[in-house]
């Protein structure tokens, strides 16, 4: 038998989706949340707020999608679907980018993270070999299946909102019961700056629509487990910003970019078990953040290797595992090379402008969907003009959407270089594989 012929496995019911997912998504938030304190100042908690408008709308539309089209291939095959070839191939390698970087970003903050506990990982090459460690290790975890994987995460996501919550309760009694001697006095000179961080600081929640095609009752544990991390993430980082904010805290935050919840902890409690249990625990979901990148990334071109659209040998299936071994590899490979850059300003900087355009199809595929085909499963509302059925989601989330593509354009355009030349990259690999057909 044709390996490619393989199906995966429906293995992922709710617990293991929402653990996918939410590690995901918040590893995004709480990697940007400090860049977003630099330049909101005490705007940081209705910044944060506003950020959280795209999870929603996505999010949504994920749901909807995935548990009517419980397909692997996530955003790729919902605007391939409905938008065609060329749309959907684009679609799909513009979210790849963000996952090489998620993957990449994820590894390099983890190993950055535990420094604090074991002071040789500041060094290179030290800090670099147990990156590329990291990677490789959560690369042949994915191979021997998904739900070890999920498990994996799972467990990870518990030491990690243990260690949120412990931070947020603990915090809000010190602020109510403990003087302390915190300026308050806040700069908020770019606020709308903060904004175009934070209208892509929540990306993550791909990971479940890319998991669909493994996932048991799809109807149920899609549009669940999306509403579950989409109410979750928002509560936590309101917050935390909140927190941050109410103790003076921002400033300081703004000055630790790349460990903003862990100086959150050390202005708080100051030097302690405290403060060092916050920082592993965040240090976990920058783990995480490998792991979900790599399931993202390996499932997406899983599928359009198996449309087609990609080298046929990316969609092979290991027979005994049952995963999309090739590309789990060929996926940690690449993601271990923007590793190697080292350029950290960069990477965050590029981080989630593609997966924008990406979600601007989407929503798109879904008003098309529903003209087409109506629900199958989990439903959104939608209204009717001209005899068409038009998503509530779709009217909203394409200025949405839009104003936060504006933003970015406007304040921080060098950062869309990068997602230009992979987009460029691209075409090219897809016009070459039209032509060879």
């Amino acid at each position: 038998m044709d390996s490619r012929r393989i199906a995966l496995r429906r293995a992922l019911g709710f617990i293991e989706l929402f653990a996918l997912g939410y590690s995901d998504v918040s590893s995004t938030y709480y990697f940007s949340m400090g860049v977003i304190a630099l330049y909101s100042g005490s705007a940081l908690p209705m910044v944060m707020l506003l950020g959280s408008v795209p999870l929603w709308l996505v999010g949504l539309t994920y749901a909807e999608l995935g548990s009517s089209i419980p397909e692997a291939g996530g955003a790729y095959y919902y605007v391939r679907r409905g938008l065609g070839d060329g749309l959907g191939f684009m679609a799909g390698w513009l979210l790849n980018l963000d996952q090489i970087i998620m993957i990449a970003y994820g590894a390099v903050s983890f190993v950055g993270y535990l420094g604090v506990l074991v002071d040789v990982l500041h060094v290179w090459p030290y800090n670099l070999i147990t990156s590329l460690a990291v990677i490789y290790t959560l690369m042949f975890l994915n191979i021997i299946g998904i739900k070890p994987s999920a498990r994996f995460n799972l467990a990870l996501v518990i030491v990690d909102l243990a260690g949120i919550a412990t931070l947020i309760s603990l915090g809000a009694y010190a602020l109510t019961h403990i003087p302390h001697h915190l300026t308050t006095s806040l700069n908020v000179a770019l606020p709308m700056v903060g904004l175009t961080y934070a209208l892509r600081g929540y990306i993550g929640i791909d990971v479940i629509a890319q998991s669909a095609g493994e996932a048991r009752m799809p109807r149920l544990s899609v549009p669940k487990s999306i509403i579950a991390i989409c109410a979750l993430s928002t509560a936590v980082a309101l917050a935390l910003s909140m927190l941050a904010t109410y103790s003076g805290l921002v400033q300081y935050m703004a000055g630790h970019l790349s460990d903003p919840l862990g100086a959150l902890a050390l202005g708080l409690f100051g030097h302690g078990l405290v403060s060092m249990y916050i920082s592993l625990s965040v240090a976990l979901v920058m783990l995480i953040s490998v792991n979900a990148g790599i399931v993202d990334f390996s499932r997406s071109i899983y599928k359009m290797s198996d449309d087609d659209l990609l080298p046929r040998g990316l969609s092979a299936v290991h027979r005994r595992f049952r995963t999309p071994y090739i590309s789990i590899v060929v996926s940690s490979m690449v993601a271990s090379l923007f590793v190697l850059t080292n350029d950290v300003e960069l990477i965050a900087g590029s981080y989630g402008i593609a997966s924008l355009i990406t979600y601007m199809l989407t929503v798109i595929a879904l008003a098309k969907f529903k003209a087409l085909n109506g629900a199958g499963g989990f439903t959104t509302p939608a209204i009717v003009l001209r005899g068409v059925k038009v998503p509530v989601l779709t009217i909203i989330g394409l200025p949405v959407l839009a104003v936060a593509l504006a933003l970015i354009f406007i304040f921080k355009p060098q950062y869309t270089v990068p997602v230009a030349v992979w987009l460029i990259v691209g075409v090219v690999l897809y016009s070459m594989r039209r032509l060879g057909r």
